[in-house]
């Protein structure tokens, strides 16, 4: 694949696809360190739904990397990314993922939000947005036929891509917006956390200081609710209640794809405060996903315990006015 080449074929200029065309993508958007991936992967046991973790990462961690795929297979021998990529793209060698992952860095940040919505941009922009959109509607479309799922679950968290799909003519778009009270977040991210062998490079998850966990926690979360005063549909879930009330929680977003697959109460797998994670396909995310089988649902507040006094006052003060919003007092 040359630069001049598309990457995955243009749709700009086609037509928006009809509502049954599309494919639905049910986004868990929010706050890394902040329940993610256990919902990711309870929401993978909805009827009709496949989840596959931050697919985000899929180019750096599967087609570049090769990391194991939450089955426990590296990327390369997993059958079910294996037919996507078929499906997608004629086979992963078909791509060029040091020209994707370029394309992915010039239009899918933070700071490129304003490009994203914005009526007045560069047409070099303009064309990067259409070429690295029609790439992904091609991946969520074959993950959808692969599975034979009508809701593709994407746990990548960041602001930018659902801002990016909310404007992708192939691409029906819910969000559920994750939040963790900002200072059990920020004591997460100070931790050292290992990981499994062969899904990392480093072996343990990226530490981040407090202050910094702060700020992205308040600019993170008001992107996500600006985005859906625009219009897309979104459930709020807390970390904090959703362990504690998992049916209740899972029910009110349950409602959100109710509409494409006929299911109004699909939590036969949950058991109490357990489930039974029946495997998944997750290419990238927290250590959680490489697990199967019975899932206990326990709160971790270690941070009201271990948290030094200092950095939780600082990260309380720095996320107050947002931290209100959501009740956490």
């Amino acid at each position: 694949m040359t630069a001049q080449q598309p990457l995955a074929g243009d749709s700009s200029g086609a037509g928006a696809p009809s509502g049954t065309d599309r494919v639905t993508v049910l986004y868990v958007c929010g706050m890394p360190r902040s329940g993610s991936t256990l919902l990711d992967l309870m929401l993978g046991q909805f009827v009709d739904h496949c989840d596959v973790g931050e697919l985000f990462y899929l180019w750096q961690s599967g087609v570049e990397r090769n990391f194991r795929c939450a089955c426990g297979e590296h990327f390369d021998q997993c059958p079910f990314w294996g037919e996507v990529g078929r499906r997608a793209y004629g086979g992963w060698s078909n791509i060029d993922v040091r020209q994707v992952r370029a394309l992915q860095r010039r239009v899918d940040a933070t700071g490129k939000v304003p490009l994203i919505v914005g009526s007045r941009v560069a047409s070099g922009f303009r064309q990067d947005l259409a070429r690295y959109t029609a790439l992904i509607s091609k991946l969520y479309r074959a993950i959808a036929e692969v599975s034979g799922a009508t809701v593709v679950v994407d746990s990548t968290k960041r602001p930018s891509l659902a801002y990016i799909l909310a404007r992708a003519p192939e691409i029906d778009l819910r969000l559920v917006h994750i939040l963790r009270d900002p200072r059990g977040v920020a004591y997460s991210w100070s931790q050292v956390v290992e990981l499994p062998e062969g899904t990392s490079a480093k072996g343990r998850m990226n530490q981040r200081s407090a202050r910094l966990t702060a700020r992205r926690w308040v600019t993170v979360n008001a992107m996500i609710s600006a985005l859906a005063r625009s219009g897309v549909p979104r459930v709020v879930v807390r970390y904090e209640d959703l362990v504690r009330d998992p049916r209740g929680e899972l029910g009110r977003i349950a409602a959100l794809t109710a509409d494409v697959t006929g299911q109004v109460d699909p939590l036969s797998f949950l058991h109490g405060t357990e489930f039974e994670q029946a495997g998944s396909h997750a290419v990238a995310g927290g250590r959680i996903r490489m697990r199967s089988g019975p899932i206990a649902l326990s709160l971790d507040e270690k941070w009201r315990r271990e948290y030094a006094p200092g950095r939780r006052r600082m990260v309380g003060a720095m996320t107050w006015p947002l931290r209100r919003r959501y009740d956490y007092r």
